[in-house]
């Protein structure tokens, strides 16, 4: 699913925003670009490309309609105004709200994000032009170190993922809220374990409205696509896990049989038989149980030199430990790795069914992915007809399945 990124440009000391006038009506900057494609660096590029000092402060409101997700994404300005280009001016907030865009969905979410003589705003503690001043000033506390700049990864009104360059070091920087926070814990635990697999807590404070902010060292390296360092380096992780806690580090059960039910309630398209199958093979025949993170994929694993490290661990769960790297190939398309992971335990694992761990990760994070998105509508995140939505989930989990 396509996106479409609507920059909010605002000058705070001013009340003005970015705009361009076509006639009585008004058009912010509008990038198109592929779903994948993070919002909030796809904004920053935008920006320094245009020579606009600016902090991309929210990706909001989004909307999705005719197969196309809209999103607004709200940018504090700072400094001069150099980078203001033909046909784009500054427009006062005030005379935006009288007006209408050319855009539909841009007067749409004007009006559910700003009021008159207001900054723009939407609910969630990240949900405003300020924070970006308040998490600086801590995370200079915390490291005492400047900050020079930051990456934004994820910067939605409940949830910040920053990659943080300050004067001395690099950081990364994660707000959090309602169950998200366990994800700080999650690491925690996990380091304390194995302190070179994960990345080390160097700050985590308890904030209003059941918000953490966490800092965590910096792994250095890049997206690992070697499927088979990170099949080794999964499974070594996974039986050092397994025999070490016992417990799958404290982590909630993976709850698989409700991904299950959901797909198997299909009303057509999706081989029910084949999902339910698949399921409870996974769950009652794999050989190993230990930590399983089902997002994994390149961008989450980080590797320098033989060095491996696996980060953004909050879809993390205990359970068939193998399930973790079908779900790696599943999103990488590779499954090279398979035999290295195998081999890579001892005594080695024999007998994993692969193709069906696959499907049963393919129908998990199906569904995951769907109770996302619920979650993101009962908050205000995201507008889309469910139905609408879940059909094309299940849609495409059948084409997927069919495929295999």
């Amino acid at each position: 699913m396509d996106q479409r990124l609507h920059l909010l440009i605002v000058d705070r000391r001013r009340g003005t925003a970015l705009a361009a006038r076509y006639g009585p009506r008004w058009l912010w900057p509008t990038i198109a670009c592929g779903e994948r494609v993070r919002a909030g660096l796809a904004a920053a590029r935008w920006c320094a490309a245009r020579g606009l000092a600016a902090d991309i402060a929210g990706q909001w409101l989004g909307r999705i309609d005719a197969g196309v997700s809209d999103w607004l994404i709200a940018v504090a300005a700072r400094g001069a105004r150099s980078g203001a280009v033909a046909p784009l001016e500054w427009i006062e907030l005030d005379a935006l709200l009288d007006a209408a865009s050319v855009l539909d969905y841009q007067t749409w979410a004007l009006a559910r994000c700003v009021r008159r003589g207001a900054m723009p705003e939407v609910d969630g503690p990240f949900g405003n032009l300020d924070w970006p001043a308040h998490v600086g000033e801590w995370i200079r506390a915390a490291v005492d170190s400047d900050v020079r700049e930051w990456i934004p990864y994820r910067i939605s009104a409940h949830e910040l993922v920053l990659g943080v360059e300050t004067a001395r070091t690099r950081v990364f920087f994660k707000g959090l809220t309602g169950a998200r926070t366990s994800e700080a814990c999650i690491t925690q635990t996990l380091c304390a374990a194995l302190p070179d697999s994960f990345a080390p807590t160097l700050a985590l404070a308890p904030r209003p409205a059941a918000t953490v902010w966490w800092l965590t060292g910096f792994c250095t390296g890049h997206a690992c696509r070697d499927a088979s360092l990170v099949a080794t380096a999964l499974a070594r992780v996974q039986q050092r896990l397994a025999l070490s806690t016992g417990d799958g580090c404290s982590l909630d059960p993976l709850p698989i049989e409700r991904a299950a039910a959901w797909a198997a309630a299909a009303p057509a398209g999706i081989e029910r038989d084949l999902t339910i199958d698949a399921c409870a093979h996974v769950m009652d025949a794999s050989p190993a149980r230990s930590w399983i993170p089902m997002d994994l994929d390149p961008s989450n694993v980080v590797a320098d030199g033989d060095r491996v490290r696996f980060i953004d661990v909050d879809d993390s769960f205990a359970g068939p430990a193998p399930l973790a790297l079908a779900a790696f190939a599943r999103r990488c398309g590779d499954r090279s790795g398979y035999a290295a992971y195998e081999l890579a335990w001892s005594p080695p694992l024999e007998g994993i069914d692969w193709r069906r761990h696959e499907i049963a990760a393919a129908v998990f994070q199906a569904w995951s992915g769907l109770e996302s998105f619920r979650r993101n509508a009962a908050r205000g995140e995201l507008r889309a007809a469910p139905d609408e939505v879940e059909l094309r989930v299940r849609k495409r989990l059948a084409m997927e399945l069919h495929r295999r």
